[in-house]
């Protein structure tokens, strides 16, 4: 239902004047209603003329502004008051106009939104208050005829400021609230529980001044400080249905002559602790609905890192597969290479050999002697090749023999790099996958540093760890130390064929400055 009525208000579309007409007579009805109910306290009317403009689209309010007009024509008909003079138009017309001036400015013209956010709440409150602040000097010139002093005058100004601003206050965020259907959320969170006891607080402060009035100066502001706690607890809605019916028990008390205090300090604590309670309000709704907000992002995050995760570990698997494809290809390209080649290379040799026994002259002999040499550096060119695709010995004699004495140290060596590797922990108990990595891993490093030309040592250092359920923590470390004689070091740069196998194996890898070097730094976990 309060929706269905927001949504009329807030129709900017043409037509539906029928509904709109039905809409103002509701208004009309309503401010009279009010009109009645408004006293020496407060002027309830215009805190529905200011939510009311507050919440309808500028193309609307000529319905409101006839609503009021006809209202204020109504109750002077009834008074027997003339309608068609000049006292008419500044005291029943001019205030709406003033009122629907200052929304303009400080609104738009589009409906605004709920104020449940504290710079919302203000625009709001500044609304109410400018409006009435510049109704009173009007009210003031047409409806008080007798002569006054300055200080006079301007207690009677600020008397009808305050009266429309207490107006404001009590009527027009909860009409508000009522319309967003914010009250309705509130109710099941011990909203009436809370208002009970700050109703029932209050009126035990309001008993002790009516037998201590001398008290009101010390003990006045207990009565209103639990608007604070309700605007806390319960949001802008709460700390609207409180100073409302705050402000209705303590016109009832006025009305039965069981509360001395000074109406116009009434309405100055009121206006400011009801306004400061209203603007808590909106803090705490803001704050609330953030934390939902940023609870709903936690969870929205939560799952899509889930999905990463496991998009993460299907690809790992997947460049798992790729790994063993790429190695069992460079297997099958060793052998063939080795069948091929190496059967044909072997049998040239043989041949070149037997030729030896028929040549008897010096200078086919010296031939026969260059061509076995160049047959030997082929097979011994064709040996090196097939074991950067495979060394046998990573698949016989374990991982750590490969690195010690294998192709890589030879590279280094035929380089003029010094190798330095260090090893800790069973290295040859990884698997297969493991083995082949870290082996791959050191393979590209090497590469790196007889790319560089200015690398003079290599230290590698390989860590392995057993840990819990089968698992293997590995770490490798791979220096290359830069000659002292190099002007120009070369820039810190990710190896690819390094960061490739990385990813593979799901592990970490992290480039780092030496004092005269570079140190490239993986870790995984093996099973």
């Amino acid at each position: 239902m309060a929706g269905r009525a927001l949504a009329l208000l807030q129709d900017a579309g043409p037509g539906r004047n029928g509904r709109w007409a039905l809409l103002a007579l509701g208004v009309l009805a309503t401010w009279l209603a009010l009109e009645q109910l408004s006293a020496q306290l407060w002027f309830l009317p215009a805190g529905l003329r200011l939510a009311m403009l507050w919440l309808t689209p500028t193309r609307r309010w000529g319905w409101l502004g006839a609503a009021e007009v006809l209202a204020q024509a109504t109750k002077s008909a009834v008074l027997g008051y003339p309608l068609f003079t000049f006292t008419f138009l500044a005291v029943c017309v001019a205030p709406w106009l003033i009122y629907a001036a200052v929304v303009y400015l400080l609104r738009g013209s589009r409906p605004a939104p709920a104020p449940d956010t504290p710079t919302r709440m203000l625009l709001l409150l500044l609304a109410g208050l400018l409006g009435a602040a510049g109704v009173s000097p009007l009210l003031w010139m047409f409806l008080v005829t007798y002569p006054m002093t300055t200080a006079d005058s301007l207690a009677s100004m600020f008397a009808f400021m305050y009266g429309d601003l207490i107006g404001q206050i009590v009527f027009a965020p909860l009409l508000i609230a009522l319309l967003h259907g914010g009250l309705r959320r509130r109710m099941g969170s011990g909203l009436v529980r809370d208002l009970g006891m700050v109703l029932l607080g209050a009126l035990g402060v309001f008993l002790v001044l009516q037998a201590y009035a001398d008290l009101a100066m010390y003990v006045l502001l207990l009565a209103f400080a639990p608007l604070f706690f309700l605007g806390f607890r319960h949001g802008w809605e709460g700390g609207a249905l409180a100073t409302t019916l705050l402000g209705g028990v303590i016109q009832g008390l006025v009305q039965l002559d069981l509360l001395t205090v000074n109406v116009t300090m009434l309405q100055l604590v009121l206006a400011v602790v009801g306004g400061g309670a209203l603007v808590l309000g909106a803090a705490s709704t803001a704050l609330r609905r953030s934390h939902e907000i940023l609870a709903q992002r936690h969870q929205e995050l939560a799952s899509k890192t889930t999905e990463l995760e496991l998009l993460a570990a299907e690809l790992g698997q997947v460049g798992q597969r790729l790994a063993r494809l790429e190695e069992q290809g460079q297997r099958e390209l060793a052998s063939e290479l080795e069948y091929e080649l190496g059967h044909a290379i072997h049998a040239l040799g043989t041949r070149i050999s037997l030729a030896f026994r028929d040549v008897r002259d010096e200078q086919g002999t010296r031939l026969l002697e260059s061509l076995r040499e160049q047959v030997r550096e082929i097979q011994d060119s064709l040996r090196r090749a097939l074991r950067q695709l495979r060394p046998p010995q990573l698949d016989t004699h374990g991982l750590k023999q490969a690195l010690e004495t294998g192709p890589l140290h030879e590279m280094l060596d035929d380089s003029g790099v010094v190798f330095e590797p260090v090893f800790e922990g069973p290295v040859d108990a990884l698997g297969e996958d493991a083995r082949t990595a870290v082996y791959r891993i050191c393979q590209a490093a090497v590469r790196e540093a007889v790319r560089l030309e200015m690398v003079r040592r290599f230290g590698l250092r390989l860590e392995v760890v057993p840990q819990d359920a089968g698992t293997f923590a590995v770490a490798l470390a791979m220096d290359l130390e830069f000659s002292t004689y190099a002007q120009h070091l070369p820039t810190l740069q990710v190896v690819p064929a390094i960061k490739d196998r990385v990813l593979a194996v799901q592990g970490s890898y992290l480039l780092e400055p030496l004092v005269h070097g570079h140190r490239h730094s993986v870790r995984f976990v093996a099973p």
